[in-house]
Parts: structure tokens; C-alpha cells; sequence
């Protein structure tokens, strides 16, 4: 048996055995008649370029876009600039804490919605996953396949639920797209466009995986600006748009360029709070597979002049270039 096919297999075991431990406490806790209290999440990476603006907008009473559909609340957070996070925690009513690990024993998930903090993530979430701690991370993840590993073992060692994913995948009409895909026969080509400018370009990929599938052999990305590709932008009249065509007919969807926050990032939190519940969005080695075909595009990109690369076959500790190199510092943490 192959490392790989190893790892795949622990990784598929241990997050099963993991989210049933979660969800067995979550059922006897109900059982007992106790009344449903809010779920306290830490927030990580809450300040620069991050979603926790957002989250935290939606989560609060006090939000202009505030809802009570969640059951959750922002109990503490953790910045590399404390005196953002001090600011982050007036103005939403939580802890600030000093130390990135000093949520522990204090919140039932954590999450990160920052992108700066992509290659340092491994480090920030490791005490968590030990702890066995609800993890979600957003944006890339991380900054190589060998980090994005470490986390992944350490879930599925700890059975840590842990969910990683872009806004896009949580999306309804990546599932009822999916589900239509048995009407138009072979595939014949997709096009999708989209408004996220983010670097590195992975919320129409993670949706277009979603849809089509992770069984993929070889990837190619060829693009005059890898921070924003300007032939693939969308601008003002959709947040995104796919149009797949097959040999028997032709399948689209789309969301408007004004939808609100409502309705583009609640389906995320749901499945965030599901996640923090114990429940497995999707299994740790499709987690893998996703960033896998990610950092397999980058290279293909900046090593191969958008020459095909197979899957598989990148050096773990290949990175792609870092939105903002030397964002964190190393000394921030303990190991």
C-alpha cells in the first residue's frame, strides 16, 4: 500500500470515528432536556482582510445583517496585533486574548477567516487539533501540501472535526448543479466566471470541484495575473457564473452581483456551526484532495508556463508565492 493510499485511509477512519464521539455528546446533551445554549467560537485572524467582518456582522444582534438563525456567538478572539483584537472585541462583544492558543478550554470551535494568515496556519490551529478542538479554515489553508498534512493528521489523530472550504462550496447551486449534470450527456466543456479578486484564485475552483468531482488526473492554469486574471472576471451583474455543455444539452447557474451577505455567506456559517457540532462536511481526504489541486494549478503556473501538470506529483514542500511574505513571525508560536 502507498503512503498516499495510507494516509487517505487513516484520514477517512479517524474523522468517521471523530464526529461520531461529537455527535453521541451532542445527542445525550439533548436528551436530558437541557435548553440549547449558544455555541462559543473563537475567531483567529480576525482583522486584515478577513471574514470575520462579515461572520461577525451576521452572528451579532447588534450586525446590520444580524440573524438568529445561527446558534452561535463570537466568545474570543486572537490577532497577531493585539490592539486589533481589543478593538475587534468591543465592537462585538467578546475576549480579546494575547496568545494564539489562550482560546483553549474557553470556546467549543475555532475558525480562521483570514487569507494573509494561509502559510502560518499549520502552526495556529496545531494546539486546537491536539486538543481536538473544531477547526475551520478558510481561504487556501495553507502554504504547502507537507502543512496542510500536519493539520490533517493531527484532526484525524485527535478526531478533531475540521472543515476547510471556500463561500463557494457552500452554495445550493453547487449541489442542484451537480444533480443536473445526468441530463446533458458527455461534458464537453464548462466556463465559469466569477467577482472574488482573492489570490490565489480558489472560490470558482473549490465550487467547480464540488460540482464536477475530485477524481482529477492532470491540471494546467494559465493566466496573465495570478492575483487577478482579468479575462475571468465577472464584474457588476453576477457573483458567479457556469454554463456546462455536454452533448445532449446544456446546464447553467448563477448568482446576482448584488446578492447580500444573507444569502452569500449564511449557507457557510450553517455548515460551519454543523462542523462545531461534530458533523463531517466533507471527509478529510477530499479536504486534501482540494488543496492538492490547488497547489498542482500554482505550480503548473509559476513552474511549468501552464504546462499540464499530473496530480500528484508536486513535492510537498513546493509553495506557492504568499500573498504577503513575512505577515506573521515565527516566534508568535510555541512549536
Amino acid at each position: 500500500m502507498s503512503e498516499q493510499t495510507s494516509r487517505r485511509s487513516f484520514l477517512s477512519k479517524s474523522a468517521l470515528a471523530g464526529a461520531a464521539s461529537v455527535t453521541v455528546a451532542a445527542s445525550a446533551h439533548a436528551a436530558k432536556g437541557e435548553p440549547r445554549r449558544k455555541l462559543k467560537v473563537g475567531a483567529l485572524g480576525a482583522t486584515a482582510y478577513s471574514f470575520w467582518g462579515i461572520w461577525a456582522d451576521l452572528l451579532s444582534p447588534e450586525g446590520r445583517a444580524g440573524t438568529d438563525i445561527l446558534n452561535m456567538e463570537i466568545s474570543h478572539v486572537w490577532d497577531k496585533d493585539y490592539k486589533e483584537a481589543e478593538k475587534f472585541a468591543e465592537k462585538w462583544g467578546c475576549e480579546a486574548v494575547k496568545n494564539y492558543d489562550g482560546m483553549i478550554g474557553k470556546v467549543d470551535g475555532v475558525a480562521s477567516g483570514g487569507l494573509y494568515e494561509a502559510p502560518w496556519q499549520h502552526k495556529m490551529f496545531k494546539p486546537y487539533l491536539k486538543a481536538g478542538i473544531p477547526c475551520y479554515l478558510s481561504r487556501p489553508w495553507s502554504g504547502c501540501l507537507r502543512d496542510m498534512d500536519e493539520m490533517l493528521d493531527l484532526a484525524a489523530k485527535h478526531s478533531a472535526p475540521f472543515m476547510a472550504t471556500a463561500t463557494y462550496e457552500h452554495y445550493n447551486e453547487a449541489d442542484t448543479l451537480g444533480a443536473k449534470l445526468k441530463n446533458i450527456g458527455v461534458i464537453k466543456c464548462v466556463h465559469a466566471t466569477d467577482t472574488a479578486g482573492d489570490y490565489p484564485h480558489f472560490h470558482l475552483k473549490y465550487m467547480l470541484l464540488k460540482i464536477l468531482g475530485y477524481h482529477v488526473d492532470k491540471v494546467a492554469l494559465i493566466t496573465n495575473d495570478p492575483m487577478k486574471p482579468n479575462y475571468l472576471q465577472t464584474r457588476g451583474s453576477y457573483t458567479f457564473h457556469i454554463s456546462i455543455i455536454g452533448t445532449e444539452g446544456i446546464e447553467v447557474a448563477s448568482m446576482p452581483g448584488n446578492s447580500n451577505w444573507f444569502y452569500r455567506f449564511v449557507p457557510q456559517m450553517m455548515d460551519i456551526q454543523k462542523t462545531i457540532e461534530g458533523k463531517t462536511y466533507q471527509p478529510l481526504d477530499i479536504v486534501r484532495k482540494k488543496f492538492e489541486i490547488l497547489v498542482t494549478a500554482y505550480y503548473s503556473h509559476h513552474e511549468c508556463k501552464g504546462a499540464p501538470v499530473k496530480v500528484g506529483t508536486v513535492s510537498a514542500d513546493w509553495s506557492y508565492p504568499h500573498v504577503k511574505p513575512g505577515y506573521m513571525d515565527d516566534s508568535l508560536f510555541k512549536d
